[in-house]
């Protein structure tokens, strides 16, 4: 079985639906740029699994986003994805809603 990623942009929210992983992780890597153009809030909440890589994505958008001066918002975060984040102590630095 196959893992898909897919997403959506709708007024100023990018919408994540699927797995996100190391392995459909590169389409989104590819158009981070694009992706993150016209959005200030990410919503994950649609996402079935999210691993470290995901997690490590985010910390990158976040910080091209601060680059910017723009606001960086995670919400629909996941009790799996809460705990990923405290495992690797980065709770003061993402920001969730």
């Amino acid at each position: 079985m196959s893992a898909s990623l897919n997403w959506e942009k709708k007024e100023g929210v990018l919408y994540f639906q699927g797995t996100l992983d190391r392995e459909t992780l590169l389409p989104v890597w590819q158009q981070r740029k694009a992706l993150l153009a016209d959005i200030n809030i990410i919503d994950i909440s649609a996402l079935g699994h999210i691993d470290s890589t995901g997690l490590a994505l985010f910390v990158h958008l976040k910080a091209e986003m601060e680059e910017q001066n723009r606001q960086f918002i995670i919400r629909g975060v996941s009790e799996r994805f809460q705990t990923l984040i405290t495992l690797y102590d980065l709770d003061e630095i993402m920001n969730i809603a």
